[in-house]
């Protein structure tokens, strides 16, 4: 076993790229009714990388046509802040994810896929329930953000354990075993790091099982069935897939139908495939 140490996790975390962090602060400075448009622009602004991705992002084919635009200002008056929300975690995403992570012998653009697939699961589940999308939306996001941190820790060492795809072992069984931690337990140690809400860090630790959380909440269980969408969209990621199987009986528990998934599958398909046609114009 090659155990991660929480000082191992600590340095790790220091070599991502400080979006997921902007994204962060962003959500929080968004439910501040004290907050103006210069906080925003300044906070977005602090990394030069994101405030380009999302300039680009507003001036794509998503978004209603005009002159094209240079500066956060202009796109918050084209999209508002609530898309504003959504491109900068998009692009936050994009930073992180989509260098290929090797511990999980995973490509970096279907890492990318799936974090947007269950952000927006996430959005429109939470929207039929009348639970905070905004929450929601971040916790999907985020959900997978541990294994970029684990993959960090194995950078320089050759003897670092990979994950067997095709084998189909349990993905936290195989992660408890050669590291000492699972992806989910880092994710809760960033969140709270980077000064997330206790129960917002928390909700994110039992995504794969929440039968065993001692009071398992609705969003925990939406990240699960968030899962599942992805994986009906052929998103699924390595290792995973067995953790969705009871999605049924779950979506039965929190009060969701039938009804409520397919509704749910079909708007996030649709909306993933405007996105990737936006990045790639």
């Amino acid at each position: 076993m090659t155990a991660i140490s929480p000082a191992d996790l600590k340095e790790a975390a220091n070599q991502l790229p400080p979006s997921p962090q902007i994204f962060g602060k962003l959500g929080k400075m968004l439910r501040d009714t004290n907050t103006d448009l210069g906080d925003i622009t300044e906070l977005v602004n602090s990394d030069a990388s994101l405030t380009t991705q999302v300039l680009r992002l507003s001036n794509s084919v998503m978004f209603n046509q005009g002159d094209p635009i240079d500066n956060l200002d202009d796109a918050i008056n084209r999209i508002g802040f609530r898309e504003l929300f959504k491109l900068v975690g998009m692009a936050a995403a994009s930073s992180v994810f989509t260098k290929r992570n090797n511990t999980y012998n995973l490509e970096g653009s279907l890492m990318w896929e799936n974090s947007l697939c269950c952000a927006m699961a996430m959005e429109f589940l939470a929207r039929k329930l009348g639970l905070d999308e905004q929450d929601a939306y971040t916790l999907g996001l985020l959900r997978s953000m541990g294994k970029m941190v684990i993959d960090l820790c194995a950078k320089g060492d050759p003897e670092f354990p990979r994950y067997p795809n095709g084998e189909g072992l349990p993905l936290l069984e195989w992660e408890e075993y050669n590291f000492g931690t699972t992806n989910p337990d880092v994710t809760r140690f960033l969140l709270s790091s980077w000064n997330f809400a206790p129960e917002t860090a928390a909700s994110i630790q039992y995504q794969y099982e929440p039968e065993k959380a001692a009071s398992p909440s609705t969003i925990t269980v939406l990240l699960n069935l968030a899962g599942a969408t992805a994986d009906e969209l052929g998103k699924t990621l390595p290792g995973e897939k067995t953790y969705w199987e009871q999605a049924d009986a779950r979506r039965d528990q929190i009060g969701l139908s039938e009804a409520d998934i397919l509704d749910t599958r079909e708007n996030v398909s649709k909306s993933l495939d405007e996105i990737l046609a936006a990045v790639a114009s």
